[in-house]
């Protein structure tokens, strides 16, 4: 009888160890399981955490060092599959990339790309996006640069610029990666000293307003 009910007791203490083991692990280890890693090009990671929130306040880190433009992958439910940016999309993460000048070169400018199928630019019907349509693009930032332009529809891009990271000096970008599409993997596009390419509909309007000076001139000159 009794050794029935000290077995029974051991039974039960196991039980609740392993349990209390399980919940342990539970809260020490996210639900996603990003993997993020080279595609190609010149990029070294040398660390990343997608341990936090992914919030404004803990954002996801990406700390690595480039000798050359290049490619970052990101598969393995790469956002996460929540979102507490509050961008409104179904997922997104806020992060911080830090990124080490080893190009031997200045940058007067570094872009950023998202792409799901590498090679093609990113529109607005993958899903993909930084945070596309959200007030969040207000308080994407970085620490060299004192601004950015981006594009939303015919592919999803931010060139920052406005400063200069000198050769073996380190700059941090923040910004918000979204998707409502469940993309798995999408591609990070980094490239420096890229100089932007107008739209088409922008070529249009100054191919548009250089014939139209060019007719003022003649018009001036008859």
């Amino acid at each position: 009888m009794n050794k029935t009910h000290l077995a029974s007791g051991m039974k039960l203490r196991h039980a609740v160890q392993l349990g209390l083991a399980g919940l342990a692990l539970a809260c020490t280890v996210p639900a996603w399981a990003v993997a993020i890693s080279v595609e190609n090009g010149g990029i070294t990671l040398n660390s990343t955490d997608t341990s936090t929130a992914g919030d404004i306040g803990a954002p996801w880190v990406i700390d690595e060092t480039m000798t050359s433009a290049g490619t970052l992958k990101f598969e393995g439910d790469p956002l996460g599959g929540n979102n507490p940016t509050g961008s409104g999309h179904a997922a997104g993460k806020w992060f911080q990339k830090i990124v080490t000048n080893n190009t031997g070169v200045a940058w007067t400018s570094f872009e950023l790309e998202l792409q799901v199928i590498l090679g093609t630019p990113s529109g607005q019907g993958d899903g993909l996006s930084f945070a596309d349509g959200s007030p969040l693009t207000g308080l994407f930032s970085s620490d060299v640069f004192s601004g950015y332009t981006r594009i939303d529809d015919t592919r999803d891009y931010l060139n920052f610029s406005g400063g200069t990271v000198a050769d073996g000096a380190t700059v941090t970008f923040n910004f918000v990666i979204t998707d409502n599409s469940g993309n798995d993997p999408f591609y990070l596009l980094q490239t420096p000293n890229k100089q932007e390419v107008p739209e088409p509909g922008t070529l249009a309007l100054l191919g548009l307003a250089g014939i139209g000076m060019f007719g003022l001139r003649r018009r001036k000159l008859a």
